[in-house]
């Protein structure tokens, strides 16, 4: 990674962090995209480069790993799953390290807005998995079945990421959860 890229990834990374924090502090509706800008150190100019609204800064865990994982099934090909599966995890995992907390998940299940966005995130991510198990399976699934065991994985997922009491650390969850897939798919 050059330093340019290097200085947008830190940028990035100084926007979501101020952004969680301030919502932690002051709410979602107490907190302004200038107030995130501002704690950044940066521009509004420089916010709006990065994200469109001040809901983007929420997602933009989530939005770094449906890309990793889209690399990851194109890199991947129509391959054994069982074979590239925890390879596949961990280039998606490490995408991000923001893993929505308690804070922001109830931010996100409480505003219809930003309800719509988490499930047009959700359906784009069962998609993904969707399409490259049917590529992986062509003569053991076809459509119906890769988006029933897809949605079955998107569903553990969710599910980990909405036991924040759990005093398990979240990647450990989201691990136990696609071990489930891994354990399914050898079934096939």
């Amino acid at each position: 990674m050059g330093l340019r890229e290097e200085k947008k990834r830190q940028t990035r990374a100084a926007l979501v962090e101020a952004a969680a924090r301030l919502f932690a502090e002051r709410g979602y509706d107490g907190t302004t995209v200038a107030d995130i800008a501002a704690a950044a150190n940066v521009s509004t100019r420089t916010f709006f480069s990065y994200f469109r609204a001040k809901e983007d800064v929420l997602f933009a865990g989530t939005d770094e790993r449906l890309r990793a994982m889209e690399e990851a099934f194109a890199a991947a090909g129509p391959a054994n799953p069982l074979d590239v599966v925890p390879s596949i995890l961990e280039r998606v995992m490490s995408a991000s390290d923001d893993f929505a907390g308690p804070d922001r998940l109830a931010i996100m299940l409480t505003r219809p807005e930003l309800q719509a966005q988490a499930l047009q995130r959700l359906i784009a991510a069962q998609r993904l998995i969707a399409g490259w198990l049917r590529r992986s399976y062509p003569d053991r699934l076809d459509d119906t079945l890769s988006g029933a065991a897809s949605g079955a994985l998107v569903g553990a997922l969710v599910g980990t990421l909405l036991s924040p009491d759990s005093p398990e650390d979240p990647r450990s969850r989201l691990r136990r959860a696609l071990d489930l897939l891994e354990r399914g798919l050898r079934t096939l």
